[in-house]
């Protein structure tokens, strides 16, 4: 039986990104045995009873619940992974800021800088440990790149051009997302996925 402390794991939103989060929380112990903790899944929160059924079937949630604020009160909840629809980061962080859990929210962390400014506010105030998602930054070919730039090895660095080639988005057969509206993504796709470019910039 493992001695490693369990770190008692929410995740609101169960779309691609939802449940990405929870297959890669899954294999945290795996890929770094060298750890004192692992992640245990307690709670999934999605308004899609097809998302809450997968959560507990197929991702190994413990239960689920359609209102993220259940997940939020749930006292064996100790972390959380915001993943909903970008209009909806503000609220849900902020909700989790007054709930008192350390959060990851993925990026971008509002539709405005004043949103992201007050879910930063807020969790500062609060003293609480979050994180935002950029999670390229993290990839070792990053990192030996961050290691080149900052070693010299490849001169001053005056000019970088940044691709994000993604064509999810391009068919006109494909649905019509929040992704596809300025009200709920934001900027668009250059806050919603350039923004990778610009952090690793």
């Amino acid at each position: 039986m493992s001695t490693k402390k369990k770190i008692g794991i929410g995740v609101i939103s169960l779309g691609w990104m939802g449940r990405l989060h929870a297959r890669s929380y899954r294999t945290v112990s795996e890929r770094f045995p060298e750890l004192d903790a692992e992640a245990r899944l307690v709670v999934a929160a999605d308004p899609i009873e097809q998302a809450r059924r997968a959560a507990t079937q197929d991702l190994g949630f413990e239960r689920a619940r359609a209102d993220y604020r259940e997940l939020l009160a749930d006292p064996e909840v100790e972390a959380v992974s915001i993943c909903a629809p970008n209009y909806l980061h503000e609220e849900i962080a902020l909700a989790a800021v007054e709930a008192g859990k350390p959060f990851w929210v993925e990026k971008p962390v509002g539709v405005s800088a004043e949103q992201a400014r007050r879910v930063a506010h807020a969790a500062t105030s609060a003293g609480l440990v979050t994180a935002v998602g950029f999670n390229y930054r993290h990839a070792p070919a990053i990192e030996y790149m961050r290691h080149l730039v900052r070693s010299g090895a490849l001169g001053r660095i005056t000019n970088v051009r940044v691709w994000f080639i993604a064509d999810y988005n391009s068919s006109p057969l494909g649905p019509l997302t929040w992704r596809a509206s300025r009200k709920r993504a934001g900027a668009g796709v250059v806050c919603d996925l350039m923004s990778h470019g610009a952090d690793l910039a």
